[in-house]
């Protein structure tokens, strides 16, 4: 056993060199991380590593760190161990794992495995990111005595299609990094001397505002921990705003200045035109938060002239896979495994949250034709269909039509595809609420309108993430089948929500102009 004790790791350097703040949270009031759909996914992808990797000495299970040191100090030295997975480091109280080691004839070959098809779509994250992990991890395996000669990345081949014979060599790629680390690495020490003292259990916060360093290159997960030690104000702070943090005229106008009231923004600021939104869509917002009323624009009562009863409000959800398992489908494919549809025949009728047709499905491998074939069914031929962020939807039926196995259906497709409407674009054009608070999601929607629907904090389900975490939950061998009727009930009445929620949104849109449409 090893005496060697740490007190950084390198998500902690990772989080500091984001934001020292966030560093200090980890260690003075840290929170429970919410399991995610990308936890999984990595996961998913490391087994996939080592079984292409081959045999070795594989720690991936040991969280004893001591242990782990110790026997990865055991395995470098070692003449019959070629191949090591998730070995342990500590060099100036800094712990890094390593996912794969693997001999060659002059030292070690170290590799790095991400669970993501966009290392070459995304050279900035590549660079920081990316980048910054590897350096760590250079820097703390040279200092503990281990001769580097190659250090790559591994990802996911996004051209990879599952054949559903459980073989997944060709999933993984490589991606040499050796050359282009040294610069990033030779910061590492002054991280680890910058980060360290901010452990200290005397260590005050650091005194850091929020800004878009929050969301780069992660969400951070202490954003309402922040905002509870910014002073208390009535205000409506600009940042509201669609889009703002792309606009670099009302940015730069308040870059220096500790005001950051919507009121605030200068009328020659505020006349902005977006595609799909209201035109001066800024002013209309700034106004309805300064007569806190609700706006609506005088072509609502014509919208819903070309929209045809019954009313169907439908929703979809997706799992991005990343280790397809089912045959003919790839990493970043988004696949539809579950839809809910509620059907409005009158505008006098009431409906309710169980009233929604569903499906359901994991990992059949016929899921996508039983996806839509149940949809036809659900969805008939004739009437207006409404989705939120319905490119979302669009989207999987337009992947659908592209499908050899379901050519059959394709008109019937393409006929579906035709009947549907955006609400969201309806409320960006039309509505606009100040308890929306700048945003046109459906849960910031619902608090403005009539209806029985409430996306509560303590929901199970808060948003399509926790629904395609729910996907990998319940395809997981080491999951009951008590645990898994759970995760069904659960997903059922979110989305089921959701398609409610709609049947609000319009129903109150229609109630504002006290439109009677035809046939109703």
């Amino acid at each position: 056993m090893t005496d060697k004790i740490y007190n950084l790791d390198k998500t902690n350097i990772k989080d500091g060199v984001q934001c020292v703040k966030k560093l200090w949270f980890n260690f003075h009031e840290p929170i429970k991380i919410r399991d995610n759909a990308e936890f999984h996914k990595g996961d998913r992808f490391g087994l996939i590593v080592r079984k292409n990797y081959g045999k070795g000495l594989d720690l991936s299970d040991n969280f004893d760190i001591k242990d782990v040191v110790s026997k990865t100090e055991e395995a470098l030295k070692s003449k019959d161990i070629n191949v090591i997975y998730e070995g342990a480091f500590i060099f100036e109280n800094t712990l890094v794992r390593t996912d794969v080691l693997i001999k060659n004839k002059d030292g070690w070959d170290l590799l790095e495995a991400k669970a993501t098809t966009k290392i070459e779509e995304k050279k900035s994250v590549l660079k920081t990111e990316y980048l910054l992990d590897l350096s760590i991890q250079t820097f703390i395996l040279k200092k503990s005595g281990v001769n580097l000669k190659n250090i790559k990345l591994i990802y996911i081949n996004k051209e990879f299609i599952y054949n559903g014979d459980n073989k997944y060599t060709d999933l993984i790629l490589e991606e040499i990094m050796t050359d282009v680390i040294s610069l990033e690495e030779k910061e590492v020490p002054n991280y680890i001397k910058t980060l360290e003292p901010l452990i200290n259990k005397k260590t005050t916060s650091p005194n850091i505002e929020m800004g878009s360093h929050c969301k780069k290159p992660h969400k951070c997960s202490y954003e309402k921990n922040c905002k509870a030690l910014s002073p208390k104000t009535k205000i409506t702070p600009y940042t509201i705003l669609p889009y703002v943090s792309v606009d670099k005229k009302i940015t730069e106008y308040f870059k220096d200045k500790k005001n950051k009231d919507l009121q605030e923004v200068p009328e020659e600021l505020l006349f902005k035109n977006r595609k799909g939104y209201a035109e001066n869509f800024y002013k209309i917002i700034q106004e309805a938060h300064k007569e806190n009323k609700p706006w609506f624009s005088d072509n609502l009562k014509n919208i819903f002239k070309d929209y045809t009863w019954p009313y169907y409000f439908m929703d979809f959800e997706t799992a991005i896979q990343g280790v397809p398992i089912i045959k003919g489908t790839e990493p970043s494919y988004p696949l539809p495994f579950q839809w809910s549809v509620h059907r409005w025949d009158s505008i006098k009728e009431e409906i309710k949250l169980e009233e929604a047709k569903s499906f359901l499905d994991f990992e059949d491998q016929n899921i996508e034709r039983n996806f839509i074939e149940s949809l036809l069914d659900a969805i008939g031929s004739k009437g207006t269909i409404f989705a939120h962020s319905a490119s979302t939807e669009i989207s999987v039926l337009q992947k659908l039509l592209k499908k050899d196995n379901l050519k059959d259906l394709s008109e019937k497709i393409t006929k579906l595809i035709d009947r549907v409407v955006d609400t969201k674009k309806i409320v960006t054009e039309n509505f606009y609420s100040p308890l929306m608070n700048g945003s046109s999601s459906i849960k910031e929607i619902v608090k403005s309108i009539p209806g029985d629907i409430a996306y509560n904090k303590d929901d199970s389900m808060a948003g399509g993430a926790d629904a395609m975490l729910a996907w990998f939950l319940y395809t997981d061998p080491k999951t009951s089948k008590e645990e898994k009727n759970e995760v069904k009930k659960n997903l059922i009445e979110y989305c089921s929500k959701d398609t409610l929620a709609i049947y609000h949104l319009i129903k109150y849109l229609l109630d504002q102009k006290n439109i009677n449409k035809k046939g109703a």
